[in-house]
């Protein structure tokens, strides 16, 4: 899908316990809707686009990968991420 073609664009601060997790089932959820998960941390968005997580909860991986790619995004890109963004968490 083109970045136009999604309906709106989500921008998550922090690659985190929280972060991380809960954009992944919403860009499960929501095939419609541009996720990007933004972090300071190279270290931390480099394990978030790999099969090596940063966190584990048990079926995360298979999410992430569904979904990565797709519409959802890691990156360390934040001012850009926000700038495009139509919600900011």
């Amino acid at each position: 899908m083109a970045a136009a073609d999604f309906k709106l664009k989500i921008c998550c601060m922090g690659a985190g316990y929280v972060g991380g997790p809960t954009m992944a089932v919403i860009a499960a959820n929501c095939p419609d809707i541009k996720v990007t998960v933004v972090d300071i941390s190279e270290k931390q968005i480099g394990a978030w686009n790999s099969d090596n997580l940063p966190i584990f909860e048990p079926g995360l991986l298979e999410v992430v990968q569904s979904v990565r790619g797709k519409n959802m995004f890691f990156s360390t890109a934040i001012d850009e991420t926000i700038a495009e963004a139509d919600i900011i968490f």
